[in-house]
């Protein structure tokens, strides 16, 4: 199975550079990484640049222009020249634990996506992490010690178990449960739906939008809680209010039942 990592990113090359050494870590190595650029200033690139040559499977930047926040539009663009039969999707300020992809890989399965989790690490704890020449995820002792230093938010999630199996498909039409920096799904399951909705611009949304065309398109989630932790550094939210233009075109989709969108990976009049 080739898989394809894509690395979502904007005018943060301090994060990146800490998800990318995470990234070389991994255990296997055997994937092809894009970096989904959306706008991002030459220091940015200047950084990508420096790594290129430890991703012996392919690495690729792409960039577009910034217009505001355009994650749908990014991620479409990266998801144009992925290689892979399968699709692993990451925010460029998340550290991937070592067994990340080898688990992703393990809990592929047709007919499935599979959302992954995260640890939040505090403000504090972000500063210190981004400060250090390197940094490693953390064993999962010290994040027990962590938690207790109120550090990150919780610890349970560092424990590798990827051999849950049923309790893995508990709530497959649960759309809620997919968290942006961290999921992945077959290409040609990405590709019917007409990946990401581009008509989602600004903060919010336009993953939960997927969610719900995938399982409207029949293709139901799968847990990877106990395998696939990433560990998420700080940066304010932005309001995600259940309000807005973005919201009613989500509650429209959940309304209608509708898997495809006409402004996606492939334009459409339809």
């Amino acid at each position: 199975m080739k898989l394809s990592l894509i690395l979502s990113t904007y005018n943060r090359p301090d994060a990146v550079e800490k998800s990318l050494q995470s990234l070389m870590k991994q255990n296997d190595k055997d994937f092809e990484l894009l970096v989904a650029d959306d706008g991002s200033t030459a220091e940015t690139r200047e950084l990508l640049n420096s790594y290129r040559s430890f991703f012996k499977f392919g690495f690729k930047h792409i960039w577009q222009e910034d217009l505001g926040f355009r994650l749908s539009a990014s991620r479409n663009n990266a998801l144009r020249q992925a290689r892979g039969d399968y699709i692993v999707f990451l925010d460029g300020d998340c550290l991937a634990n070592p067994e990340f992809i080898a688990n992703h890989r393990k809990l592929a399965e047709p007919g499935f996506f599979v959302t992954g989790n995260r640890i939040l690490a505090s403000p504090s704890f972000t500063k210190q992490i981004l400060a250090a020449n390197d940094f490693s995820f953390p064993s999962l002792g010290t994040l027990f010690r962590l938690k207790r230093n109120k550090e990150i938010n919780k610890a349970i999630s560092g424990i590798n178990f990827p051999r849950l199996d049923f309790l893995r498909k508990l709530y497959p039409q649960k759309w809620q449960r997919l968290r942006g920096c961290n999921f992945a799904a077959w290409r040609k399951d990405i590709f019917a739906v007409n990946g990401f909705d581009e008509d989602f611009v600004g903060w919010g949304f336009e993953d939960s939008d997927f969610t719900v065309r995938m399982i409207n398109n029949k293709i139901y989630r799968k847990s990877g809680n106990f395998a696939t932790a990433v560990l998420h550094l700080y940066h304010p939210e932005g309001n995600k209010a259940k309000e807005g233009p973005s919201w009613e075109k989500l509650s429209y989709r959940l309304k209608h039942k509708e898997s495809f969108c006409a402004n996606g990976l492939i334009k459409s009049d339809c």
